[in-house]
């Protein structure tokens, strides 16, 4: 389930930038990582595979079943967001008109359609359908 504020997380981002851990192994992942790295106008994001042994070292309290369920973002005190919420905290770091983009957040209803359609995309990563079963 995504969050709808940070969680405290033991692991941290290196100082003044946010750990975006993606799954690497999936490949609508990889391309979606690919245009936040385009999108970034912060360079304040670092792009991680949760796949990569020395990252999981790394962030060692994060659940390896639920980075598979959404993308996760954990900035440098260690706050954790996951799903469509990670996705608002990219875009909260963009500079301009990008960064503008994170405020929709607060529309009304906006939250709940952002969630929505991303547990919906991410259900569908390796082929599943909205109930989950493998298509």
């Amino acid at each position: 389930m995504s969050d709808l504020g940070p969680r405290e997380s033991v692991s941290r981002a290196r100082p003044g930038r946010l750990a975006v851990l993606y799954d690497g192994a999936c490949a609508r992942c990889r391309a979606s990582a690919e245009v936040v790295r385009d999108f970034d106008n912060s360079n304040k994001l670092d792009l991680l595979d949760f796949h990569d042994r020395e990252l999981r070292a790394q962030f060692p309290d994060l659940n390896p079943e639920a980075l598979m369920e959404e993308l996760h973002v954990v900035d440098d005190r260690g706050n954790l967001w996951r799903g469509a919420r990670a996705v608002n905290q990219i875009l909260r770091q963009q500079h301009g008109l990008r960064g503008v983009l994170a405020w929709l957040w607060y529309l009304p209803g906006f939250a709940w359609l952002a969630d929505r359609q991303y547990k919906r995309i991410a259900r569908s990563r390796y082929g599943q359908d909205s109930q989950g079963r493998t298509a």
